[in-house]
Formats: C-alpha cells, sequence, structure tokens
C-alpha cells in the first residue's frame, strides 16, 4: 500500500504478515484481523500499569492500557518491558542514536520481522531521521511514550499493538522539533517480540 502525504505530515501503513491483530480504538486504521477479541479487557492497577526504561538519559514511559483476556501479573510485567526494549531500539536505530550530522542508517530497524523490516526499508523517509539527518548536529529526546493493548489466550499474551509518542528537538541548520507517532503491531515470534506492522506519522516544525 503507497504511503500518502498531506502537508508537513507523512502517513505510513503497512503490515508484514496474515496474523492475529489486536484491535485497538483509535481513530486510524491499521492492519486488523477479521475479528476483535471477545474477552472483556483486564484494568490495571496504576502501580503495575507503567515502567520506565532508561535510553538517552530519557525514560521512555511504557504502560499497559488494556488486556484482553486473562494474563497473570508476572507475565504483564514482562510484556510491558520486553515489548518496551523493542520500540526503543528502534527509536535509537533509526532516530536518536548514532552520531550527527549523517545520512546513513544502515540497521535502522532492529525487532522487525524480515518482511516488516523489507516493507520499512521503503518507508524509511518516514521510518528513520533520514532526510533530516544530513542537517543536523545532534538530537534530543523530549518525550517517549508507549502504550500497549495485549491479547491473551491461555494465559499467553499472543500480540500487541503499541500506541507511541516519539518528539525530538534538532540542532543545526534544520533545527526543530520532530514528533513521531503512530502504532506498531508485534507477535511474539522465536522467543521474542516482533514488529510485524505500524501505522506511523511524522511531523517536523
Amino acid at each position: 500500500m503507497p504511503s500518502r502525504s498531506s502537508g508537513p505530515t507523512s502517513w505510513a501503513r503497512r503490515c508484514a504478515g496474515l496474523v492475529l491483530v489486536l484491535l485497538v480504538p483509535l481513530s486510524a486504521t491499521g492492519c486488523q484481523s477479521a475479528s476483535e477479541p471477545s474477552a472483556s479487557p483486564e484494568r490495571l492497577s496504576r502501580n503495575d500499569a507503567q515502567a520506565s526504561l532508561a535510553s538517552h538519559a530519557m525514560p521512555t514511559t511504557t504502560k499497559i492500557q488494556r488486556v484482553h483476556g486473562r494474563l497473570p501479573d508476572a507475565r504483564r510485567k514482562a510484556v510491558r518491558r520486553q515489548v518496551g526494549q523493542v520500540v526503543d531500539r528502534w527509536w535509537d536505530a533509526a532516530f536518536l542514536g548514532g552520531t550527527y550530522p549523517r545520512s546513513s542508517f544502515p540497521s535502522a530497524f532492529p525487532g522487525f520481522t524480515a518482511g516488516a523490516e523489507q516493507r520499512a526499508k521503503a518507508d524509511k523517509a518516514l521510518l528513520t531521521n533520514q532526510t533530516r539527518g544530513p542537517h543536523v548536529d545532534s538530537v534530543t529526546a523530549r518525550h517517549k511514550s508507549v502504550s500497549l493493548d495485549i491479547l491473551a489466550t491461555g494465559k499467553q499474551a499472543r500480540t500487541v499493538t503499541a500506541a507511541f509518542v516519539l518528539r525530538f528537538e534538532s540542532s543545526g541548520d534544520k533545527a526543530g522539533t520532530t514528533t513521531v507517532r503512530g502504532r506498531l503491531f508485534l507477535v511474539h515470534k522465536r522467543g521474542a517480540w516482533r514488529i510485524f506492522g505500524y501505522d506511523v506519522a511524522k511531523g517536523s516544525k
């Protein structure tokens, strides 16, 4: 599906495989399964709902918004931690890490499935800092948050939709603030959480 652009914000919607996707009550439509989970969501306590993952001096606030199905507390915490780390690795590789100015982002998609990575490379201008990188001296994260909706069956997490917001400031010829937001779709594959689809927007000012 081709990307489309409107004004300063570009959109991309990609799915790399046909697997069961947790539907999230957001206005934008990403890759979806044919049926919604029937189990009633479980609300979490404040203490169990969020954690911080350190990255480039600014922690990422990761919380669980909803759990569809039953999932023990210990497994919820593991999913929250593991998925947060996957998102952080992508942000570090695609936006926050490395030495600027730079135009090369050769390994920008750690944690993506092979199919998702192939599609993401075609959207590199959107999913990395490639277009502004040559004109930037440094980047500084200002906001990093992730909110998870988890689909569980048999007391095991099967898929996760991660709604996220990343905001960072750039110095240099193209100084300004960039905001990347959207959703990542993840599945537990070969013992790890992997991103198989995305619905992302990016804008700078």
